[in-house]
């Protein structure tokens, strides 16, 4: 008995310990924030008045090298800079096109403060990048003359890989299921004109390229859902970047209000299919 009566102070100082260590430790985390350095990427772009966003060289339609018609993301990010009166410089990097994957682009801070031209919002991209809500989507698509199902084309299908970071093994295993051997090309150009001679009813590829490919032409356009996947794409940004990051969404905001977005991706065959509109279908 005497040895249990004194056991008792020492385990209600070790229950009081316990008690306040979650405590404690969150007042060492407020602290610890106090120390952070300040999110002033904003303020350094409002300082030089030039914001310098990284983009493919080369990724249609958002991104085309034409000066006349430069590429829908070209636009969305020179509207954004001309309504907050920055200057807008685009640096081009060639593998942002060939690959979903932002590991594999070699950028860094001092090459841009923001990413464009087919960021995708996927768990790797965020890991390191913050992203304004998502504008576009995209995914494996059918291209066509006719308005038929992928599995109701009467006649060959052509298949064009496109962008490398779309899931092949999944579109492979769906096509098989669905009894089709596709003709494999290895150009936009030849998948276009396999289409444009009639060798081909229908071709399989990146949904914005197919987009991009049927707007010159009479072609139907649909983007092929599950079991397979689809993509979100916005706008990116270096972790903590966060009043930069609020200042172009608050842009882009005013831009989906005024119909500015939807005029923009019209010019680029992009319908609503492919818009991730904040009153119309969600995107993931």
């Amino acid at each position: 008995m005497a040895r249990d009566a004194a056991s008792r102070p020492a385990d209600r100082k070790r229950h009081w310990l316990f008690d306040f260590a979650p405590l404690a430790a969150c007042f060492a985390l407020l602290i610890s924030l106090g120390f952070l350095p300040p999110d002033t990427s904003s303020a350094e772009v409002d300082a030089t008045g030039r914001l310098s966003v990284c983009m493919p060289s080369n990724y249609p339609p958002l991104v085309t090298g034409n000066a006349e018609a430069p590429g829908f993301e070209v636009e969305l990010v020179n509207e954004i800079a001309d309504r907050l009166g920055w200057r807008l410089n685009i640096v081009t990097n060639a593998a942002m096109g060939r690959d979903f994957n932002p590991r594999n682009w070699r950028i860094n801070r001092a090459q841009c403060q923001m990413l464009a031209g087919g960021i995708v919002m996927s768990a790797t991209t965020q890991s390191f990048l913050d992203t304004t809500r998502p504008h576009l989507q995209t995914g494996w698509a059918l291209i066509s003359r006719s308005d038929a199902a992928l599995a109701d084309i009467d006649g060959q299908i052509g298949f064009y890989a496109g962008l490398t970071g779309l899931d092949r093994i999944g579109l492979g295993q769906y096509l098989r299921q669905s009894g089709i051997s596709p003709k494999i090309v290895n150009t936009a150009n030849a998948l276009r004109s396999d289409l444009e001679r009639g060798t081909i009813a229908g071709g399989v590829t990146e949904g914005l390229l197919a987009a991009s490919m049927a707007d010159d032409n009479d072609l139907n356009v649909t983007l092929l859902g599950e079991p397979l996947e689809q993509f979100s794409l916005g706008l990116g940004f270096w972790k903590g970047d966060v009043t930069l990051q609020r200042k172009v969404s608050s842009v882009l905001d005013q831009m989906w209000a005024d119909g500015t977005i939807e005029t923009i991706a019209e010019r680029y065959g992009l319908d609503s299919v492919f818009l991730c509109s904040p009153n119309g279908a969600s995107c993931g």
